[in-house]
């Protein structure tokens, strides 16, 4: 059983509640709704942090010079440039997903396709869920997925985090979400889960088993880097490895609830299920506008 953290702990200007013996619900508080963009955006858009999320190194300062602005700007790019437009077919969208879609978004529904406003929020959201991964439960970023974008409209695809605990010797694939309602936000998670298995797997061989990425890996490529090399796939990386947890960090972004037995009762609607016949565990770390 592992301690992620102490129940109402400071954070930044956070207030973290923990709750649960076998896995920890998070709830990142802000205090006061009229001041909270400025807070987030002091808490989390400094220089240091940018810096070393656009470098994927976490013991960086920033200093002023023309490199270093030069790469917070072409950083910065990335969550600011105009959106784009994902079209998708109507018969291949689950009920409930248009549901949510009818919730969270704006809606054109034209000649069969329901079009969808994608913004770059899910983009911050996975900043922002990197960033307390990092420096809240000391976990260790093996790639930022945001750095394998090929065009500034293209949504993070695959796993949304992936990240490696030293001292617990486990893997976190984590999954994000930002939505309007906490229950949106819980059924998208839910929905994510159901083959998440195979999106390990495949994350597994796009990213981790890639050479091309080796040097790029930090402490993963230190740690298993060797047995990468002769594992044909992640079952026998796994074994190889002996990879005994993965962790699953969940990430949701809402709105106003506060009430912090309720959310945390919600989050418990949140499913879960062995892979890879290993133990897994999930975390959860809700960010809301209080």
């Amino acid at each position: 059983m592992f301690n992620w953290g102490k129940m109402d702990k400071e954070y930044e200007k956070f207030i973290v509640h923990q709750r649960g013996d076998n896995y920890s619900l998070i709830h990142i508080e802000i205090k006061d709704s009229e001041e909270f963009y400025k807070s987030l955006f002091e808490c989390f858009f400094t220089e240091d942090k940018l810096i070393k999320y656009a470098e994927n190194k976490f013991n960086l300062k920033f200093y002023p010079n023309k490199i270093n602005f030069t790469t917070l700007y072409k950083h910065l790019k990335i969550y600011i440039d105009d959106f784009n437009r994902d079209e998708y077919t109507v018969d291949e969208i689950q009920e409930e997903m248009i549901k949510i879609l009818n919730e969270e978004y704006t809606i054109e529904d034209k000649n069969g396709k329901l079009k969808v406003r994608i913004d770059k929020i899910g983009k911050i959201g996975e900043y922002i869920f990197s960033c307390i991964l990092n420096e809240y439960f000391q976990f260790n970023c093996i790639l930022p997925k945001v750095h394998l974008q090929t065009s500034y409209n293209m949504s993070i695809y695959g796993i949304d985090t992936l990240f490696y605990s030293e001292d617990k010797e486990m893997l976190l694939f984590g999954e994000s979400k930002v939505t309007k309602k906490l229950e949106n936000g819980i059924s998208l998670i839910n929905i994510s889960l159901e083959d998440y298995e195979s999106r390990i797997k495949q994350e597994y061989e796009l990213i981790l088993s890639n050479r091309l990425y080796k040097d790029k890996l930090n402490k993963f490529n230190d740690k298993y880097g060797d047995v990468v090399d002769i594992a044909l796939n992640i079952e026998e990386f796994i074994e190889k490895a002996q990879v005994k947890n993965i962790g699953i960090p969940i990430f949701i972004a809402h709105g106003k609830q506060t009430d912090i037995e309720e959310i945390i009762k919600k989050l418990n609607t949140i499913k879960r299920k062995n892979m890879f016949r290993i133990k897994h565990y999930i975390l959860c770390n809700i960010v809301t506008n209080c």
